[in-house]
């Protein structure tokens, strides 16, 4: 018995899934000699039992799938071992398969789950009185339960794949979403670009990368954790030392990353998608040569019905020698920016005495300078440093963009190929911007 075993081990030993089934069979048929031995999944709701390995008078042959009702298998399907040495066919009239094969005996053997549940049957049919039901029945016991954690295994590994794939799908369809808002942007993105009425857009789009960043990189550390778990608990499974504990702490895992990717997939979609609609009005970038004096004194009359909001005026003072190469357009939203900048902050009250000082001057290397000055509340200390930043706003609540300062930088800095800077002032705002007469900084 002790070799016999022996040798059945060493043939398994390095089998599994359908290989393992196959040898087994073929094991236990060869010690036991049967005519038919073969291992089979129970269908409970079918009522049915399918054979994952058959074996036919010693060789592999073709699984099929029969009734249990009305047979010796469907007792064993109920947790019972059976064995009919003989006269087996008699006993089961209504068992047509056992009538065609010329069965004799019968010896069956549930196989149980780890919960206690029958998921299967190993079985051995004989045409003649079974020899040896001592030497086959004990096998099948002491087998059996190899058999059934193999099943166990094989569901677990399904299981595991199929929960991969949900996540993969899960990950794909937000990464998708992710990927149309990214299109949509990009797609906004040339609009801008076309009309350099959105100048800011580099900036803008280093703001929104730094938000999305957040969510997007809990997402990716959540998948991480999940990856490794993955790995552990397949690592456990493929050396057959899986636990039920391990199987909660995966199972755990997943329930606490799955939620979490997508919760920060959908917040990154929600933040570019929101960064698409605060496109604002877009400038018309052609350039031109013209007198820097006369343009702004009639950028400044354009501006009156917004200074009479607040009852403001502008003093302006122009320079020699002002004639320049230059976007009109960037100017003129440049100081449109500024200027409302003024009235929507640095004015709280109508007053005759809100006052906005421009001036213009022309140095040595050829740098035409503006000096923008308002007599206004100013700017708090606080948030001096941050004025610059896309989307910051001091007045959310009043429906701001917080764009305006930063296009007005960008305007300066990259269409102008310039300069913007805000000057500390003891009084009301001062923003000073420099720039070069296109034909000289090329």
């Amino acid at each position: 018995m002790e070799l016999l075993i022996k040798d059945i081990i060493k043939g398994i030993s390095r089998s599994y899934g359908e290989s393992f089934f196959s040898t087994i069979a073929l094991q236990l048929d060869k010690v036991i000699q049967s005519d038919y031995t073969f291992i089979a999944r129970i269908d409970p709701v079918a009522e049915s039992s399918h054979t994952v390995a058959l074996v036919a008078h010693g060789k592999v042959v073709d699984n099929f799938t029969y009734a249990l009702a009305d047979t010796p298998c469907q007792e064993v399907s109920d947790n019972s071992i059976c064995v009919y040495p003989c006269s087996v066919a008699q006993l089961y009239p209504k068992d047509q398969l056992l009538l065609d094969m010329k069965i004799e005996g019968y010896l069956g053997a549930p196989l149980q789950s780890s919960t206690g549940e029958v998921i299967g049957i190993v079985v051995a049919l004989y045409e003649q009185e079974i020899p040896d039901q001592h030497l086959a029945l004990t096998l099948f016991e002491l087998f059996s339960g190899r058999i059934a954690c193999e099943f166990e295994r094989l569901d677990q590994e399904r299981q595991l794949i199929e929960l991969n794939s949900s996540l993969d799908t899960k990950v794909r369809e937000r990464t998708q979403a992710l990927e149309s808002a990214l299109e949509h942007l990009h797609m906004a993105q040339d609009k801008l670009i076309e009309t350099e009425k959105m100048a800011a857009l580099g900036d803008l789009v280093a703001g929104v990368a730094h938000e999305v960043n957040t969510p997007l990189g809990i997402a990716i550390t959540a998948e991480s954790h999940l990856a490794e778990q993955f790995t552990k608990f397949k690592d456990k499974l493929d050396a057959q030392h899986l636990s039920i504990k391990d199987m909660q702490t995966y199972v755990e895992a997943n329930e606490q990353s799955l939620p979490m990717i997508a919760r920060n997939l959908e917040r990154a979609k929600e933040l570019i998608i929101n960064f698409k609609s605060m496109a604002t009005d877009q400038v018309d970038i052609k350039s031109e040569r013209l007198s820097l004096n006369k343009y702004y004194q009639r950028l400044i009359s354009t501006l009156t019905p917004l200074l009479k909001r607040k009852q403001a005026t502008i003093t302006f003072k122009g320079c020699d020698n002002d004639f320049i190469n230059t976007f009109p357009g960037c100017h003129a939203q440049l100081l449109t920016n500024l200027v409302t900048n003024s009235i929507q902050h640095g004015f709280v009250k109508c007053s005759s005495k809100n006052l906005i000082t421009i001036r213009i001057a022309h140095d040595d290397n050829g740098d035409f300078i503006v000096d923008y000055e308002d007599n206004g509340e100013g700017i708090n200390e606080e948030i001096q440093t941050r004025i610059m930043e896309p989307f910051f706003t001091s007045s959310r609540d009043q429906i701001n963009s917080g764009l305006g300062l930063s296009i007005a930088y960008n305007l300066a800095s990259h269409n102008l190929k310039g300069s913007f800077a805000y000057l500390p002032s003891k009084k009301g705002a001062h923003f000073s911007y420099q720039f070069k007469s296109l034909e000289r900084s090329v």
